[in-house]
Parts: structure tokens; C-alpha cells; sequence
């Protein structure tokens, strides 16, 4: 006997059943001529609609059709409306080769208890479409979207196409690096060989070739595309970039990659293309023809590469810092992307803050550790089983540079009072110092370290308390309390925001290995805590020293047998319920108020 149907399938099937009845119900309410799609209409559709209905509707321009369809989801998701009667594909925005008409946002959500209400939205969407389309007045917004246009228009080469270029204004010679299905553009061979040897972890020979960036004052609509190898020429004089498309291609080689930059409102658009040197003619090389080699005019080169042969367009997407940290729109990132972050201790709390900083946009990190990465660190360590015996610190570089080449990254594998003692300079270069190495020695010798060089740069230092139920940052500046002013002379700390019973901490069956048993989920909060203040540091957004706490949630302290400790009460009363941010100058009394943050 065959299972029945699970009572929730069975509730969210008569949802769906009613919305459809609904929604035919309204529209042959508003139209005779309504008709519903059958099931040899919806086979093979996009978007995989299982009920449809073909409505027609009064555009600007005259009566069009359009199909209303919904999948099983509906209506918890939105239905799609196709365009029956469409007009030349391109010259409507928004419309699709198939006739899909994107009217909202992929994301876009709509009330599922008034379906009619969301269809209602999308058919008056569609009507006003057609009217700016047939109006004329959609230019700008198909430039605002250019690169779906262009990607959309023809068929693509099916190599990746990457730009890690400066959004930078200017036509310029660039260069050119393939791979194995991939083609990237670099400013030049230094920063384009130092990006793919991060990326690919080193290669045995670097070879690359000149490329063209041709920076158009206003991003083109579709009727101006490039079809041809003399367009792309048309295009450079226009930009008065006719000098550079000679160079650019006076090695006669055999492809030209070429990038369209294109300022738009929504950030730097670049489309990506290939010009083919144009194929042989009878056996002859129609470029050379009646030429020496090195004996003919750049001028001539450049008349006979770009002529009448097609261009083929690429997929090409950006993938510098600029587009990668706030794609355009994060003032931060360029500031960022100067700065140098030195982290001591790369294990549970270290990994995760050398990531996230990375991810923010911080440009050069030096991670400091002296272990390797044991069984035990799997749970709470961004390195996996791959990385069992090795060097947490060369390991975790190797990472960050491979994620994110863009990045420069050191390792140091060493203890942290090495470093201190070093006179290679490499704490010098360092614009914020991160401590998490929950060592007490190691700290007091930092803080003594860093009250001796004139607290030149900010060092952050970063702790949890048991089962990581509390945390701790804190900012050591030019301003305010040294780092062991928060410490008794054991290295203590005087102000705990938890308490316990009974013992903490846990042995190992070997001889001075302990532990305590929490997990990466607690951990969240207090590396984003660490991280933040990192940050904050970086950019000047704090001036003297200060003492960030997060308590964790209550039922996480009660289940682990904690309780708040006195201190605490005294620091945030009322706020038992824990799960928040305080901020306050670093190691002042009790009894100066604070807000939480």
C-alpha cells in the first residue's frame, strides 16, 4: 500500500488550487477572451509553470497579449508574465529573447494571501513597460543595465572572462593572461602574474599578451553594439584611442581581448570581447601581405586587423578589490585596501577574524603561529581535515590568497615573542595589531612592547570567557589604559561578565593539553566583535582605549551551568537577558555608566 500524501504537501496543495481558482475567477472576469494554457503550451517553459492563462491587454501602441504563468509555488512565489506579441528583441528594456518580462526583482516578494493583488502589480508593471519602451524614454535604463543586454545578445565565447583592472578612468594598453578555459585582464604582467600565482598556487612559466580597455564616456544601448572587428575600431577613434588600438596590436597577435568600461548609475560596467586576427586568404597571411616581418607600419596593422571579421563577445565579469568589497559603493574599501593587518594566533578566534578582515577588504595581512592544525581544532577552525598536521599560519595564508588574490599575505611560523624580539621591521609595517592567543605571558610582553614604542599603531586584544558564553575586545591606543591596567599581577582579568560553580576547564589524556568544550556557533559573536573593532581601528574610528564586551544569551549560560557575575549586574543592570554589545574606556571603575551598544 502506497504511502499517503503527508498532510502538509496536502495543505500547501489546496493553497495552490485556491489561488488559481482565484486568480481565474478575476481575470475572465475582466475579459472574454481570456484563454487558459494548455499543458503542450507550458512543457519545456522556463520557470517550470504548471498553470497559465493568455490574457490580452491594452498597451499604448495597441492590444498585446501576454501569458500569466505560475508555478507549483504559487502563491508564496510570484507568477511570471510572458509577452505573446513582442516587438523586436532589444529595443524593449526588461524583456527577455523568450518574452519574459523582468518587472521586479528576482528576490521581490510578494503577499501570498492577495494573489490577485500581485498578478494586478504585474500586468500594470507590464503596461507601463510598453508604454515608456514605445515612448522612447528607456535609454537609461538600458544603459543602467547594459552587461544583461550585451550577454544577452548573441552568443558568447565560452571562456571565463575575468577583469581584475582598476576602475580607473582612460583608455590604456593592458595585458592578457589564459588559462585553461579562463582569460583574466590585468593592469600589467606584475599584477596580473601575482593574481594568477595566488590564485593557481604558482605556475611553471608565466606568458601573457597585450590587451586593449577602451573607456567610453556613456554606456551604449543594443543598437550600438559592436559586430565587427572595424566597430571596435570606430570606437576607439571615437574615444581618441586610435594610437593605443595600433600598439595594441602591433605584434599581430592572434586574438585581441578588449574591454568596453562603461560608467553607468549603478557602478563601472565593462563588457568583455575578442577581436580574431582576420583568417588566411588562399594560404596568405592577409595582414602581412606585402610586408617584411618588423618592417610594416602600426597604421597598416591596425587597418587590416580591424576590419569586416566578427567579434565574439564575452561573459566578462569584474573581480578587482573595488567591485569585490562593496562593488563601487563601499567608500571604505579603498581605504582598506592600504592597510596592514598583523594577527598573533591563528586558531579558533585568530582564523576566523584573518578571514572575515580579509573579506572586509583589508589589503595585506601577516599571520603569526607557531602550531599545526590537530584533530581537536576541526570543530572550531576554519581549516579542515586537508590541513591535519600543518602549519595553521601557511596554511590558512595559502587559503585567503587562494580565495581572494587580490590579497597579500604573509606567514610567519613562529611564537609571538619571537616576532616582538625580531628586528626584520614586520611589526613596524603594521597599521593595527590583532592579538588572540589567549596567552598571558605572550600579551603582558605585547603590552610592555607596545608602551615602549610610543603605541605607534592600535593593538586589539581578543578573549572568551568559559564555554564562550561572554567575550571580550579591547583597544589598546596612544590614549588611555594599557592593556594589563584590565589585569591582576596572575593575569586575571578584574572585571568577568560570567561566573561558575566548578571547574572550566578540561583535560586531555596527555600532559598539559586542555580544553573547553564549546563549539563554532558561540564563537560568532565574539570573532565579530574582535573584528569590528579591528576595523574601526583602521579607519580611525576610535581614539582612545576601549573595551567592547558581548554577553551571550542567558539560556546558552544557564545550560552550561554559569551565571552573570556581580560586576556584570553592577555594568548592565536589567539586561539579563544577555545577547548584546557594551562599549566603555578600557580598565576605568565600575560605577562610570555606560550605554550599551
Amino acid at each position: 500500500m502506497a504511502d499517503e500524501t503527508p498532510e502538509a504537501i496536502m495543505v500547501l496543495a489546496e493553497r495552490h488550487s485556491a489561488a488559481v481558482r482565484e486568480i481565474d475567477d478575476w481575470l475572465r472576469s475582466s475579459s472574454s477572451a481570456v484563454e487558459s494554457l494548455t499543458k503542450a503550451d507550458l512543457v519545456g517553459v522556463r520557470y517550470r509553470p504548471v498553470v497559465g492563462w493568455r490574457v490580452p491587454l491594452e498597451f499604448s501602441d495597441g492590444v498585446r497579449r501576454v501569458d500569466v504563468m505560475v508555478s507549483a509555488a504559487f502563491p508564496f512565489q510570484p507568477p511570471r508574465v510572458r509577452l505573446v506579441d513582442r516587438p523586436t528583441y532589444l529595443t524593449w528594456p526588461h524583456l527577455e529573447a523568450d518574452g519574459f518580462m523582468c518587472l521586479v526583482p528576482e528576490a521581490a516578494a510578494f503577499d501570498a494571501a492577495d494573489p490577485i493583488g500581485g498578478v494586478a502589480s504585474l500586468l500594470a508593471m507590464a503596461i507601463d513597460l510598453g508604454s515608456r519602451s514605445t515612448g522612447h524614454s528607456t535609454k537609461q535604463e538600458f544603459q543602467d543595465e547594459i552587461l544583461s543586454y550585451w550577454t544577452h545578445a548573441a552568443a558568447l565565447m565560452k571562456t571565463r572572462f575575468y577583469s581584475i583592472l582598476a576602475p580607473k578612468a582612460g583608455s590604456r594598453i593592458v595585458r592578457a593572461w589564459r588559462g585553461n578555459g579562463l582569460l583574466v585582464l590585468g593592469e600589467d604582467d606584475a599584477k596580473l602574474a601575482s593574481w594568477v600565482t595566488k590564485r593557481f598556487g604558482g605556475l611553471r612559466r608565466f606568458k601573457s599578451g597585450p590587451a586593449l580597455l577602451l573607456w567610453l564616456e556613456d554606456a551604449m544601448v543594443p543598437s550600438d553594439f559592436p559586430a565587427t572587428a572595424a566597430d571596435i575600431k570606430a570606437l576607439a577613434e571615437q574615444v581618441g584611442a586610435t594610437d593605443l588600438l595600433a600598439k595594441a596590436v602591433a605584434s599581430i597577435p592572434d586574438e585581441l581581448p578588449v574591454g568596453l568600461a562603461m560608467p553607468t548609475s549603478n557602478g563601472l560596467a565593462i563588457a568583455g570581447l575578442t577581436v580574431s586576427r582576420p583568417p588566411l586568404r588562399f594560404g596568405r597571411d592577409t595582414v602581412r601581405k606585402g610586408f617584411r616581418p618588423n618592417r610594416m607600419p602600426p597604421s597598416m596593422v591596425s587597418s587590416r586587423f580591424f576590419g569586416r571579421s566578427p567579434i565574439q563577445r564575452a561573459d566578462l565579469q569584474r573581480i578587482d578589490p573595488s567591485w569585490i568589497h562593496g562593488r563601487d559603493q563601499d567608500p571604505r574599501a579603498g581605504r582598506l585596501r592600504e592597510k596592514t593587518a598583523l594577527i598573533l594566533g591563528c586558531g579558533s578566534v585568530g582564523g576566523p577574524i584573518a578571514i572575515s578582515l580579509a573579506q572586509a577588504g583589508v589589503g595585506n595581512l601577516v599571520l603569526v603561529d607557531p602550531d599545526i592544525l590537530k584533530p581537536a581544532n576541526l570543530s572550531r577552525h576554519p581549516l579542515g581535515a586537508p590541513y591535519l598536521g600543518l602549519s595553521k599560519a601557511s596554511c590558512l595564508a595559502g587559503r585567503i590568497q587562494q580565495d581572494l588574490p587580490h590579497v597579500s599575505v604573509r606567514a610567519i611560523v613562529a611564537r609571538s615573542e619571537d616576532v616582538l624580539l625580531s628586528e626584520d621591521g614586520v611589526l613596524a609595517g603594521a597599521d593595527v595589531i590583532v592579538s588572540a592567543m589567549a596567552d598571558w605571558g605572550a600579551e603582558a610582553m605585547l603590552d610592555e612592547w607596545h608602551q615602549s614604542e610610543g603605541r605607534r599603531c592600535p593593538v586589539i586584544y581578543g578573549w572568551t570567557e568559559p564555554h564562550a558564553c561572554a567575550g571580550h575586545a579591547v583597544a589598546i591606543l596612544q590614549q588611555g589604559n594599557l592593556f594589563t591596567a584590565g589585569f591582576d599581577a596572575a593575569g586575571l582579568p578584574l572585571l568577568k561578565v560570567t561566573e561558575w560553580p566548578g571547574p572550566t576547564v578540561f583535560q586531555e589524556p596527555a600532559c598539559g593539553a586542555v580544553f573547553q568544550p564549546y563549539g563554532p556557533v558561540e564563537l560568532q559573536g565574539i570573532t565579530a566583535l574582535v573584528t569590528e573593532l579591528s576595523l574601526d581601528c583602521l579607519l580611525g574610528e576610535v581614539s582612545s582605549s576601549t573595551h567592547r564586551i558581548w554577553a551571550g544569551r542567558k539560556r546558552t549560560l544557564d545550560k552550561a551551568g554559569g551565571r552573570w557575575s556581580d560586576d556584570w549586574k553592577t555594568l548592565a543592570p536589567g539586561r539579563s537577558e544577555g545577547g548584546f554589545i557594551l562599549e566603555r574606556p578600557w580598565a576605568i571603575p565600575l560605577d562610570v555608566k555606560v550605554l550599551a551598544a
